[in-house]
């Protein structure tokens, strides 16, 4: 259903005057007025070039059992469906949007990320929905990290938001897929950074070759896939990093 409000109100900006709707002067505000409005929450909304980011800080986004809670999940949805319909009837140039949700004491972040041009994409028929909910971006931190996250607000590209969507979508199949929720769960995936067209992947250790092997054919599979879609190929491999910084393994991109 969010995708479908999503595509109605990008239909209401292509029917609406031809000036912005919402001035880049007051994109800000404007953001968090319409959050507000759509999720009931207090949000605080920044802008790093084309990169907006949007802080809805929750008392209740967890429970008792440290699980994130619907509500925090549907705000967030409101959040993106706002920010969206902003950025497509504005002048400033948005590129990504950037929403976390978090606790007081920042036990926990809940994040997702939109790429402006798979909305566009999605519209326009030039991806299938299939496609487009593929490029969708979630990630979790716990206490050791989530107010880091939260703190850290910097130019987002489009390569680094191709190498967050790797590490998203390998974590969605260690949570949806049953047969491979054990090795991927245990290495505890986590983007470091991008440079140099390198991804470099902080995970836990790899305790068998057959979990070794699996993971290069996953990482491989979801790295050529995305350099294939977004046309990255600038990208040339990922580099799993162990937490204490020296290097597991490479998979390199092999584009046919």
């Amino acid at each position: 259903m969010f995708k479908d409000l999503l595509l109605i109100g990008f239909c209401a900006v292509l029917l609406s005057s031809c000036g912005p709707s919402y001035p880049k002067e007051t994109l800000l505000p404007d953001i968090e007025k319409l959050v507000k409005k759509e999720s009931g929450c207090e949000s605080k909304a920044y802008l790093v070039k084309d990169t907006v980011y949007l802080d809805m800080p929750m008392n209740n986004i967890v429970s008792s059992e440290n699980k994130v809670f619907s509500e925090a999940v549907s705000s967030l949805q409101n959040g993106i469906f706002a920010v969206t319909r902003i950025a497509l009837s504005s002048d400033a140039d948005v590129k990504i949007i950037v929403i976390t949700a978090f606790d007081p004491q920042f036990n926990v972040s809940l994040r997702m990320l939109q790429n402006i041009d798979d909305v566009k994409s999605y519209f326009y028929q030039r991806i299938s929905k299939e496609d487009y909910e593929q490029r969708q971006l979630i990630e979790i931190e716990g206490s050791d990290t989530a107010r880091q996250s939260v703190e850290d607000k910097h130019h987002v590209t489009k390569e680094e938001f191709v190498a967050r969507l790797i590490v998203s979508q390998l974590n969605i199949l260690g949570r949806t897929n049953p047969f491979l929720a054990t090795v991927i769960n245990s290495m505890n995936l986590k983007y470091s950074h991008i440079e140099n067209g390198k991804i470099f992947i902080l995970a836990e250790g790899i305790t068998t070759v057959v979990s070794e092997s699996l993971m290069k054919k996953l990482i491989s599979e979801e790295l050529n896939k995305n350099i294939k879609k977004y046309k990255l190929f600038s990208i040339k491999y990922v580099r799993i990093l162990s937490r204490k910084g020296t290097v597991v393994f490479d998979v390199p991109a092999v584009l046919k």
